[in-house]
């Protein structure tokens, strides 16, 4: 499993530091409220390729893991998308009655989180 982690911290590593530069990219595009609407998409869409690229990384991860590891890390993000789907559906009520609207960007860096906090705790229980 240590060449995997090796591989995955390197290829994970390489598809965040696009994606970060991916959106300082796009965010220094001059004029793209002016650009035909089709440009501005696909110029707002750019930073998803790094995105796949560490979604790949993750499954390669996923897939050397043993079947512990691979229990803890499913029971986390299982935990994950109840806390998150539970917590963004109750929110969506609260803003119902004024409270200030929260923009969907945020859902996916809160999935990603909650479940690694998550598996902190799942990971006690096995381990």
């Amino acid at each position: 499993m240590k060449k995997a982690l090796i591989t995955y911290t390197r290829d994970f590593g390489l598809s965040m530091a696009l994606y970060m530069a991916a959106v300082f990219g796009i965010n220094m595009v001059p004029g793209i409220e002016e650009m035909p609407k089709w440009q501005a998409i696909l110029i707002a869409l750019i930073p998803i390729g790094p995105v796949l690229l560490s979604i790949r990384a993750v499954l390669a991860f996923y897939r050397s893991m043993d079947e512990l590891h691979k229990q803890i890390m499913m029971e986390a993000t299982i935990v994950s998308f109840f806390l998150v789907g539970l917590g963004s559906f109750s929110y969506g009520f609260l803003e119902g009655v004024g409270f200030p609207p929260i923009s969907i960007i945020w859902i996916f860096p809160e999935l990603i989180i909650v479940q690694g906090i998550a598996q902190f705790f799942v990971r006690r229980k096995y381990l």
